[in-house]
């Protein structure tokens, strides 16, 4: 294999892929794990020394994921003040009407069951809850699951669960009403109609400007906690519970009336939440402690309950149930703390995922240099700040990359994987060419902020001892 520097003058001339797997290297075996831990969503622990790209496999296997289709609400609860209610608004449902709005100019039209949105389909009999599949609406059982069809319509119905309770079987709407805004802000009213023929009706009408005016009560009523937009790979060190379970602000008035700040407008989402149909990464897992059986517990219920944590607070007093929490767990630890990791919790990792021990050293080869030449590339465009490598500087990087195998690992021919190092080395160097106004970065630069990364214990008598105050390296130096 032909080295990737070939004919090139500096890192500028260096092809960067913007695949995140591509900037990892020497870690074959975790990332062919760890694809097939986000194709199949099973969790993941990293284990290994120190600054081995840990961090970067997480971040990268992010990139694998599609985009969130569910966004969580909150809703104000009347009955219960106390007691949000969850609401779950899902992508499918949301581009369907915006396709109606973008598409469709008449105020009647025809539509066919699978064309209905999904809240819509349920209520109206024709979709299943539970599957999905769309049969007869005089069927109450579904033809694909068997299960029934007419218990779980419309997800935060209060009577839901009085229905379920009492087994009263509902016939499906015939007719049902539905509001949403356009991309200007109006507001239009859609009915939906079963007709005798089969065929489902839709009329569109703009509401009113009293009706506006309803519709803008009613959504004060209801908040986004983790907006469809959201980042869902979310990084925690797991110091504080309310940052991995969420909390709910103080408010002197409590939920009061006219007086207070509503419960729902008071809920602070914890970082498993904000991961739902993401990836919740958690650095040194084991520095958990008691945490850790409730991070299992959302892991296996995929639904966890936020509440206050302080109990002076009346904050304490608010609770909302099941708050969607479905993530994949990537966590870290190192090899000499993994016994502090709860046993159940390391189990359930094990029964649903993998375990994955990270390389400190590779054995040198002309496709791990390219991988290592690249690296520096990308390190360089990532920073902003610092100017590209000289060929020359390259091959110092790569030297000191074989010299850290050697006195870290006790490994000859091979190069260090502790790319957070060699990473360092590259970024002090840069500064060191940008102070002396040098276009690129030399082989000084790098053999300077060698000692420079060193530390200052180690470093400082190396680099300024020999010289008097005033003295200066000599611009022969860099080359």
């Amino acid at each position: 294999m032909a080295s990737i520097m070939d004919g090139l003058e500096t890192t500028k001339e260096v092809d960067t892929s913007k695949d995140p797997f591509q900037i990892i290297v020497g870690q074959e075996h975790a990332v062919s794990l760890v694809r097939s831990a986000v194709k199949q969503r099973r969790h993941v622990l990293l284990c290994g020394a120190p600054g081995i790209g840990k961090s970067m496999l997480a971040k990268a296997a992010y990139s694998l994921l599609d985009k969130p289709r569910e966004e969580i609400r909150l809703r104000y609860n009347p009955s219960q003040p106390d007691r949000p209610e969850v609401v779950v608004i899902r992508k499918d449902w949301r581009s369907q009407v915006s396709a109606k709005l973008e598409y469709q100019v008449q105020d009647v039209f025809y539509v066919t069951p699978d064309r209905l949105p999904r809240e819509i389909s349920i209520k109206m009999g024709f979709r299943c809850p539970s599957c999905g599949h769309i049969s007869s609406p005089e069927a109450s059982v579904c033809v694909n699951c068997e299960s029934e069809k007419r218990f779980d319509w419309a997800p935060g119905e209060s009577y839901h669960g009085l229905f379920r309770m009492l087994d009263v079987v509902r016939e499906p709407a015939l007719r049902t009403v539905t509001s949403f805004e356009d991309f200007k802000g109006g507001s239009y009213h859609t009915m939906y109609e079963r007709l005798d023929s089969g065929e489902i009706r839709v009329s569109q009408r703009r509401a009113t400007s009293e009706e506006r005016e309803i519709e803008r009560d009613q959504n004060h009523q209801e908040r986004v906690l983790v907006s469809l937009e959201s980042c869902r790979y979310i990084r925690v060190s797991g110091a504080s519970p309310v940052e991995l379970l969420g909390d709910v602000k103080h408010d002197p008035y409590g939920s009061a009336e006219s007086l207070g700040l509503a419960a729902h407008q008071r809920v602070v989402p914890g970082a498993i939440h904000e991961a739902h149909e993401g990836i919740l990464y958690i650095d040194e897992i084991a520095a958990l402690g008691v945490y850790q059986s409730h991070l299992l517990t959302a892991m296996q219920d995929r639904v966890y309950s936020i509440s206050g944590h302080n109990p002076l607070s009346s904050g304490a007093a608010v609770r909302v149930n099941d708050v969607p929490c479905d993530f994949i767990l990537f966590a870290s630890c190192n090899i000499e703390h993994l016994k502090n990791i709860l046993p159940p919790l390391r189990s359930r990792i094990r029964g649903y995922g993998y375990e994955i021990m990270l390389d400190s050293w590779t054995p040198k080869s002309q496709r791990i240099t390219n991988d290592l030449v690249r690296f520096t590339a990308h390190t360089v465009h990532e920073d902003g700040k610092i100017p590209h490598l000289t060929v020359k500087a390259v091959e110092q990087v790569l030297e000191i990359a074989g010299e850290l195998a050697l006195q870290l690992d006790g490994q000859r021919e091979a190069y260090t994987l502790r790319l957070r190092e060699l990473g360092g080395i590259i970024r002090i160097a840069g500064d060191l060419a940008v102070r002396d106004g040098s276009e690129f970065v030399l082989q000084g630069h790098v053999q300077q902020a060698e000692i420079l990364s060193r530390g200052i214990d180690e470093s400082s008598y190396q680099l300024m001892g020999p010289r008097t105050p005033d003295s200066s390296i000599s611009r022969d130096y860099f080359f």
